[in-house]
């Protein structure tokens, strides 16, 4: 499948737009819920897919279930480590992952972060920056390392950074200032980036979009519940469809962001929270 299509250039099958075939993906935070999810799915489309996270190394059955569940032989899938607030440990896993590539690095996915709950008058300030340090930085450290090596290879890419609808409204029932704030910050960074790399000149063009998840509900939300039990109806009650995700029902939109049926998207943002924000 070209590559060309970016540039209007190319009419490939619509079958064809959701394959990630011959490229190599990104995926930081991968080894949590959401990405080990997102990362099967690149996998079952096509794509090699590299997992970025913190430990030093990926537990052997995790990976392999991956695989399995991916169903995808002839797909790659890698592990290495890497702090994304550290400049240097993202440089050094950014050339790795190039160095033991099959394809061309065509796509990102930032999903490291963290949260924290506690009133902004006694959020202590090294919390706080922590937080900005990976949801924020985090994700520019890698966002600029991808784009430099898809400009190298002369190439076009694909940079999904997982915000959050929280980057957008105020959470019910819990106090995360810090939180909201470094997912309003990735939204702009993003619209940012696309502006710079959608149109380079002496480079292929870099799409950078955002995908805003609603509340997923995973095993990290539990101790949340167990702590504020009112919360398990209040936040199904703050949308359209009465429940909460799973990270299951995100797996299409990063294929499609990340994939060439998008060829015309950049600098959006692609909430998915059941109309949470539009109440």
């Amino acid at each position: 499948m070209s590559s060309n299509l970016s540039n209007g250039e190319s009419h490939p099958t619509l079958q064809n737009l959701f394959r990630l075939d011959n490229r190599t993906i990104i995926v930081t935070g991968g080894l949590g819920s959401l990405g080990t999810c997102l990362s099967g799915a690149l996998l079952h489309h096509g794509a090699d897919v590299v997992i970025f996270d913190l430990s030093q190394e990926a537990d052997p059955k995790h990976l392999e279930q991956i695989r399995n569940e991916a169903a995808a032989p002839n797909s790659s899938l890698s592990y290495i480590h890497c702090n994304a607030t550290d400049e240097e440990s993202v440089t050094k896993a950014f050339a790795k992952a190039e160095s033991l590539a099959r394809h061309p690095i065509r796509g990102l996915v930032t999903c490291a972060g963290i949260s924290g709950n506690c009133p902004a008058v006694e959020y202590p300030v090294t919390d706080f920056r922590r937080i900005m340090d990976i949801n924020v930085t985090g994700s520019f450290l890698c966002a600029r390392a991808a784009a430099q090596i898809m400009h190298r290879q002369q190439s076009s890419g694909s940079i999904v950074m997982v915000a959050s609808m929280s980057g957008t409204n105020v959470n019910r029932g819990v106090d995360t200032c810090p939180y909201n704030a470094s997912k309003s910050a990735v939204l702009q960074l993003a619209r940012n980036l696309a502006a710079e790399w959608g149109n380079y000149g002496v480079h292929p063009p870099i799409r950078v979009n955002t995908l805003s998840p609603g509340y997923i509900l995973t095993p990290m939300t539990v101790p949340t519940f167990e702590e504020r039990p009112g919360l398990k109806t209040l936040w199904p009650e703050g949308n359209m469809l009465g429940r909460m995700s799973n990270v299951e029902e995100y797996r299409s939109a990063a294929v499609f962001l990340l994939g060439d049926g998008n060829s015309y998207m950049t600098g959006s943002d692609l909430r998915i929270d059941a109309g949470h924000c539009a109440w």
